[in-house]
């Protein structure tokens, strides 16, 4: 290992210094950073009390020189830079020597290691940054940091930690990112004496995958490698069907190192466009490889931010990387020739590449002269080849994490049972298309009603509005004073019109405002609002998704939830308040724990109608779903009854129906003036 020095004054003045030690998951995250640094292959890390009690990091790797643990203490010692140059080409995930200074002036630290040179180990003990015990102990190659007490002599800073589940949850999302990044890097997490994770170490990313969120994201991945301009952009991401609802599952990774970048997910989620649907979010997992030269990571104390020297070069490329892999591109583009021809293969069979263009340090790019054409990106052969994770993982995963015999069976009727609280019969998965067009064209023109075929959505839409509004006989409404259905625009908007008023009605916004009553009357009523689920669904969620479900099942029972801890990072979900797809009852009950986690910023009502409002979005009918003419009367009666009573919006505030009058029309088409 290299020899540990303190910094000299100018460089330390030029560290973008701070306090690292803000929550256990900090210290855990640069303890991990110092043993990645080491050449672990191996890190075991185990907290208690969500990491404020006791933190344990232990690794195998190469260990500290028993005359430098006390220096490594020291603020600004590292032994991971020299001087001012080294700054701008740093390749480890540490560099500060702030670390472990700040760690044990607000904690008591010990520390066990022994480098392979050494006969035996040493241990110190420090309290709050003073040596209190130091001696020769006998252990094995490698570091064990132990973190005791964390604040215990800043009480004022234990006011901004949250619970110990929420700390523990952290704590696993730092480690998930750390795990995720070095797949050849075997991490287990413990946490109160339980496993929450432990990675194979194997080097394969779809293994890791595996580990962390379960078979179905192992199914579902898309490996990426991609190379333009010496940058290199590998990972994995996932099929359309992986996205949710929110970027907790997004993982940006420079030279490996996880960074924070909202521009990042944006790009990507620019590549899936018309993919996947608007408000979902993709699942991804993308390193970065770049000379770490035209990197600045010494910009945020956390090191989760960066900057790169040609910023909108390197955004450009990570769209080709994920546009290529999302869409199947398998060939490497062979380049042209001056005369706008493709250069033929070499004898050895490599296709010539032109020369790439070159990052200078200023942020500009030099293209080779001899490249006179425009060139395509080339990206490695074989990048979309989609390699299914180790089967013995596989079986491990099944034995240890959810046993197979437990594993819910298809059944017909989505495999629920349809109690008291009747919903809308979505037979038709056509219903969860949001963004899909009409191939028939853009308007359906009204059918006539067959009296043999039941109305699915009549009879739902009756029974949930007579509940919650008078019926239609006591408004004083006939038939005569409503708009006659037209048709359908886009199988999305229902074209009505009455006397010299055409009307376009929102069917999505105005089944929700209904549904959203009906749950809001229920709700405060202590009414019964479950479906009982013939087969009970498992459903893998993060440590800390978990932990705050399971935290608050009694607000999760109230609407219409019974869920229960399955283990292993699991939950069974026995009833919902909705009848849905195994990924959308995922999607809402995690939209209502980030929700529940918001309530410190709202009033109490204010998340409830909040969560009765994400479940009549999830319950309302959706976009380009086909309507009959007697779905569409019923649904145009219900509206008309809601705007007599002042309900004219969704729960969102966006218009149910929108209105244009004949003299307006005519004046579109220049008919008037």
């Amino acid at each position: 290992m290299p020899e540990i020095k303190v910094l000299p004054q100018e460089v330390a003045d030029k560290i973008a210094a701070g306090e690292v030690a803000e929550r256990p998951s900090a210290v855990v995250k640069e303890l991990v950073e110092n043993s990645m640094d080491a050449g672990a292959t191996s890190i075991e890390v185990e907290i208690r009390k969500g990491g404020i009690e006791y933190i344990r990091v232990s690794d195998n790797g190469c260990g500290i020189d028993p005359n430098q643990v006390e220096t490594a203490f020291l603020r600004h010692a590292t032994s991971k830079l020299r001087d001012i140059n080294d700054l701008y080409s740093i390749g480890t995930m540490g560099f500060r020597g702030e670390a472990l200074a700040s760690i044990c002036a607000v904690a008591e630290v010990e520390v066990i290691t022994k480098t392979p040179q050494s006969e035996e180990g040493v241990f110190v003990k420090l309290d709050h940054g003073k040596v209190s015990e130091k001696e020769p102990i006998a252990c094995g190659v490698g570091t064990t940091m132990v973190v005791n007490n964390l604040f215990a002599n800043i009480p004022a800073r234990m006011k901004f930690l949250k619970r110990d589940a929420t700390e523990a949850g952290y704590v696993a999302d730092v480690l998930t990112r750390m795990a995720l990044s070095r797949p050849e890097l075997a991490i287990t997490y413990t946490c109160d004496d339980k496993e929450v994770f432990s990675t194979s170490g194997d080097g394969k990313l779809q293994n890791t995958v595996l580990k962390l969120y379960g078979l179905d994201y192992a199914k579902a991945i898309i490996p990426v490698d991609y190379t333009e301009d010496n940058i290199r952009i590998f990972g994995v991401i996932g099929k359309p069907e992986l996205a949710r609802g929110n970027r907790s599952r997004q993982t940006f990774l420079v030279n490996n190192r996880y960074i924070k970048s909202h521009v990042a997910s944006k790009i990507v989620s620019e590549a899936y466009r018309n993919s996947i649907m608007i408000g979902k979010f993709p699942f991804f997992v993308l390193n970065i490889r770049i000379d770490p030269e035209f990197v600045d990571v010494n910009v945020h104390p956390a090191k989760t931010e960066i900057k790169f020297s040609n910023e909108n070069r390197i955004y450009d490329i990570l769209y080709h990387a994920v546009s290529n892999a999302l869409r199947g591109g398998l060939s490497t583009p062979k380049p042209k020739t001056a005369g706008n021809t493709y250069a033929s293969e070499n004898p050895a069979g490599e296709s010539r590449q032109p020369e790439p263009n070159r990052v200078e340090p200023n942020g500009t790019e030099s293209r080779a002269e001899s490249t006179s054409y425009a060139p395509k990106p080339a990206y490695h052969q074989g990048s979309r080849r989609e390699e299914k994770p180790n089967p013995k993982i596989v079986k491990e995963y099944l034995e240890n994490v959810v046993s197979a015999d437990s594993i819910p069976k298809p059944v017909e009727e989505n495999g629920m049972i349809y109690s008291g609280f009747n919903f809308l019969d979505e037979d038709s998965a056509e219903n969860t298309a949001d963004t899909q067009t009409n191939d028939s064209g853009i308007i359906s023109v009204c059918e006539p009603c067959d009296d043999n075929k039941s109305s699915a959505l009549g009879e739902t839409v009756q029974e949930s509005f007579e509940t919650i509004l008078p019926k239609t006989d006591d408004t004083g409404f006939s038939a005569e004073e409503l708009p006659l259905p037209i048709g359908q625009a886009f199988d999305t908007y229902i074209l009505c019109q009455k006397d010299d008023v055409f009307y376009m009605i929102d069917q999505h916004a105005a089944h929700e405002r209904l549904r959203f009553e009906k749950l809001k009357k229920s709700y405060y009523a202590h009414e019964r609002m479950s479906q009982m689920l013939l087969s009970p669904m498992i459903l893998k969620l993060d440590y800390s998704e978990t932990q705050t479900v399971l935290s608050n099942l009694k607000t999760f029972s109230a609407f219409g939830f019974d869920i229960e801890d399955f283990g292993s990072g699991s939950i069974i979900v026995n009833a919902t308040p909705i009848i849905a797809d195994e990924s959308e009852i995922r999607d809402l009950i995690l939209e209502i724990a980030e929700a529940l986690g918001e309530t410190g910023k709202h009033s109490i009502a204010d998340f409830e109608e909040r969560a009765l409002d994400m479940i009549s979005c999830k319950y309302a009918i959706k976009a380009n779903h086909k309507l009959n003419s007697a779905e569409m009367q019923d649904l145009i009666e219900k509206v008309w009854v809601m705007a007599e009573s002042g309900i004219t919006t969704c729960p969102h505030g966006r218009p149910i129906k929108i209105e244009f009058t004949k003299t307006e029309i005519e004046k579109l088409f220049k008919r008037r003036v």
